[in-house]
């Protein structure tokens, strides 16, 4: 899975030119993103909170994504997620003042969901300026489970805007964020 999404980004990257590829900038092992376009970016674990809507999106399994109110935030940085439900995991970037990308494809990629040969979930929304653009997978169903390599990217026009890999693995091996989100770790 590692691969694929490692072959996704240089698919992607080949569209872009010299000068917006020198752009691309790593901030972590399998983290990178267009600094024309990003001016901070930041991932790691969501704890869900407040109210939620679901939204069509026809590229997920579902058929719907859930979307949460302005509450949600990257509580602790990091690329190993607990596979724990009730957690989610996430990517949020802020956009130089005065950029704005509407419409940019959201992608999460992940090992396929078992009895299934499904292994994408993507969706449009919207990058605004001076705001949080957190876009977040939480574990809510038993079928989504599954232990791997997961990823998040944003693209726009066909350029990558970012792409963040997240290792999901089983809880027992990171303890101390298996129950992150149950309030035992947060301030």
């Amino acid at each position: 899975m590692r691969e694929l999404l490692k072959a996704t980004i240089i698919g992607l990257l080949s569209f872009t030119t010299a000068a917006q590829a020198q752009h691309m900038d790593s901030v972590a092992p399998d983290a990178l993103y267009d600094s024309t376009l990003v001016s901070k970016l930041e991932y790691g674990l969501v704890c869900p909170s407040g109210n939620s809507t679901k939204m069509p999106a026809p590229g997920t399994h579902l058929g719907f994504i859930t979307q949460r109110d302005q509450s949600q935030r990257i509580e602790h940085t990091t690329q190993i997620v607990p596979l724990s439900e009730g957690i989610g995991f996430g990517v949020d970037v802020h956009l130089p003042d005065g950029l704005e990308l509407r419409d940019a494809e959201i992608t999460v990629t992940h090992p396929p969901y078992p009895g299934t040969d499904v292994t994408t979930e993507s969706w449009t929304s919207s990058l605004l300026p001076q705001a949080s653009n957190l876009n977040f997978f939480l574990f809510e169903f038993p079928f989504e489970m599954v232990a791997g390599e997961w990823g998040i990217q944003a693209s726009h026009d066909g350029r990558l805007v970012y792409s963040v890999s997240f290792n999901v693995v089983d809880p027992s091996r990171i303890p101390h964020l298996s129950r992150y989100c149950d309030g035992a770790l947060m301030s």
